[in-house]
C-alpha cells in the first residue's frame, strides 16, 4: 500500500500536455491513493497529483517544504507547534500547525534543521 510519506504532491493538473512524468501518478480517492498512467493525465484535471518520491530526481542533500511535514516548528526556543501540512502551491509558502495557525516559510527564515531530534527552527520577523 502506497503511504503519504511515500509520495509528494506535484500540484494540481490544469491541462494534458504534461512532459517528463514517470509512469503513473497518483490521486487520492476516498482516502487512498489511486495510480494512473501518464497516458491517462487527461481523466485528472482540476484534481492534485502527486508521484512516488523515488521517481524525483533530487539532491541527496537537498529537502523540499513538504519532508517537513510532521516536524516541530520553533521560533528560536520557543516551540511553535507541529507542522501538519505544507502549502507550497503559490510562491508563498506556508506551514499549517496543528492549531490551524498558518506561519510563513522561506528559507531567509531557518537557523538550524534539526533532522534527528525532526525540529526545524526559523528566525520569524518580528511582525509575524
Amino acid at each position: 500500500m502506497i503511504n503519504t510519506e511515500d509520495l509528494i504532491s506535484i500540484g494540481f493538473i490544469k491541462r494534458t500536455r504534461y512532459k517528463d512524468l514517470p509512469d503513473f501518478v497518483f490521486v487520492k480517492r476516498d482516502g487512498l491513493f489511486v495510480p494512473f498512467r501518464s497516458t491517462d493525465i487527461h481523466k485528472l484535471v482540476g484534481e492534485e497529483a502527486f508521484v512516488l518520491r523515488s521517481d524525483i530526481e533530487t539532491d541527496e542533500e537537498e529537502m523540499a517544504w513538504v519532508d517537513f511535514e510532521g516536524w516541530t516548528l520553533a521560533d528560536g526556543e520557543t516551540s511553535l507547534g507541529k507542522i501538519v501540512r505544507v502549502d507550497d502551491s503559490t510562491m508563498n509558502i506556508f506551514a499549517e500547525l496543528e492549531d490551524g495557525r498558518l506561519v510563513p516559510l522561506h528559507e531567509d527564515f531557518i537557523v538550524t534543521i534539526d533532522e534527528t531530534a525532526r525540529v526545524l527552527r526559523v528566525h520569524l520577523p518580528f511582525a509575524l
